[in-house]
């Protein structure tokens, strides 16, 4: 994995080679870690089944097959959730606003000396009639562009566009338990991937998370590849953005399985001298047969002072996303409006045991 902190690598590319995907994601999570938000835009959806066919009917022409998808938590549940994938045309880039578009979905950036940041716009409506509309708005200081540097020979690059970034939510919804709001002040984290091959190729599975103490961040991932494994995190200071401890070992342990055979470690450990990190990933909020997301809690002992936070914690095995055997699942989560919705998706009952 190339891994940098340059937040002018935003924009898009168009170039990707095939089999290649690419997107940009953003989190944040309440100061009680009671309500939450994950949202994802993808230039190129490496969870397209159509994608897929595609590449393996040797088809794909460019990559470029635009989703969104927008998971909303309240204590500790998801009161609204879609997976939204669209024609190529209905993606957008606007080189001089820094703005990035999926139908009616976007996201704007913010760049000067004093400030950085981000505003989500959505305005979505699902077949089985749920909905959201509002803004999710980041700031956040300026990142030295030198904060991380890992080059690898890899095809796959992660750009950690803020670690950090303070958000403010105002989102009006009509999800699970109805007509409700989500809105929160808190910390979140934007990142920018792009891979130049199916994640498969690559690696067999992949750990990562981040977790916001009060004066410093934790950001941590853990790859199994085919022949060998990377494994990097830091602490990062909020204020100065200074790397304060690089972790060299990591541990994990107590792993379940979930309905679905997808085998994963709940408990994660991590050291850099005495600097020692426990990640406990308790409440699983999207799990299904290649992905899994955590609302964790870590304990961190920095310095003769032990420190608590709530974050996330993510978990995929790409191979699985081509197992045809769960693709009628997928199809009941992921709707491609090149198709008619998934029956599940059109029932406002039945949608949310999706979730």
């Amino acid at each position: 994995m190339n891994i940098s902190t340059n937040v002018r690598h935003i924009t898009p590319d168009f170039n990707k080679s095939f089999g290649g995907y690419e997107w940009w994601y953003f989190d944040g999570l309440s100061e009680d870690g009671q309500q939450g938000f994950v949202i994802i835009f993808y230039q190129t959806n490496p969870f397209s089944t159509q994608y897929i066919r595609d590449l393996e009917g040797d088809k794909v022409k460019e990559a470029s097959y635009p989703a969104i998808s927008v998971s909303l938590y309240k204590g500790g549940k998801t009161v609204y959730y879609s997976f939204l994938e669209y024609e190529k045309d209905e993606f957008s880039w606007d080189e001089d606003k820094k703005k990035l578009s999926v139908q009616n979905d976007s996201v704007s950036y913010i760049f000067d000396e004093k400030e950085a940041g981000f505003k989500i716009t959505l305005n979505q409506q699902l077949p089985s009639g749920h909905k959201v509309e509002g803004t999710v708005t980041g700031k956040a200081q300026p990142v030295n562009k030198s904060l991380i540097q890992s080059s690898s020979e890899d095809r796959h690059s992660w750009n950690l566009l803020y670690p950090q970034v303070s958000v403010v939510t105002k989102l009006n919804m009509i999800g699970r338990n109805g007509e409700e709001e989500l809105n929160f002040s808190g910390a979140g984290y934007h990142d920018h991937n792009t891979g130049q091959e199916p994640m498969k190729e690559s690696f067999r599975d992949w750990y990562w998370g981040r977790y916001h103490f009060k004066d410093f961040t934790l950001i941590y991932y853990l790859m199994q590849k085919r022949n060998t494994e990377q494994f990097e995190a830091w602490l990062i200071d909020r204020e100065n953005q200074q790397v304060l401890e690089k972790f060299s070992d990591a541990e994990m342990s107590y792993f379940t399985r979930n309905w679905f055979g997808l085998k994963s470690a709940r408990k994660i450990e991590l050291k850099a001298g005495k600097t020692i990190v426990n990640i406990q990933c308790r409440n699983k909020i999207d799990d299904g047969p290649f992905y899994q997301r955590f609302r964790g809690e870590s304990i961190v002992n920095y310095k003769g002072q032990v420190y608590a936070a709530h974050g996330f914690s993510e978990y995929i095995h790409p191979s699985n996303i081509y197992n045809r055997v769960f693709w009628p699942l997928v199809k009941m989560r992921l709707n491609d409006n090149q198709q008619n919705p998934h029956w599940v998706q059109k029932s406002r009952l039945m949608y949310p045991w999706t979730w």
